[in-house]
């Protein structure tokens, strides 16, 4: 069963993340090896999100990259 659109743009079945928390840094995309993690850039509102969840490995690069410990493991 596929997650809703909103869910997954916050967790995958192995990470979830707390975008409030982001600094947008974007040390994160860099270092996800399936590029499953985008940019939500608008004015004043900047995080990151899960653009292809389904594709998370759980290599967890994200988790051990993110300063700001935006990351955290299922």
């Amino acid at each position: 069963m596929k997650m809703d659109i909103v869910k997954a743009r916050v967790i995958t079945p192995y990470v979830w993340s707390n975008t409030r928390t982001c600094i947008a840094c974007w040390k994160c995309i860099d270092e996800c090896p399936k590029g499953v993690i985008g940019k939500v850039q608008f004015l004043w509102h900047k995080h990151i999100v899960f653009k292809d969840s389904e594709n998370c490995t759980g290599c967890k690069k994200c988790i051990k990259t993110c300063p700001n410990n935006v990351f955290r493991e299922i």
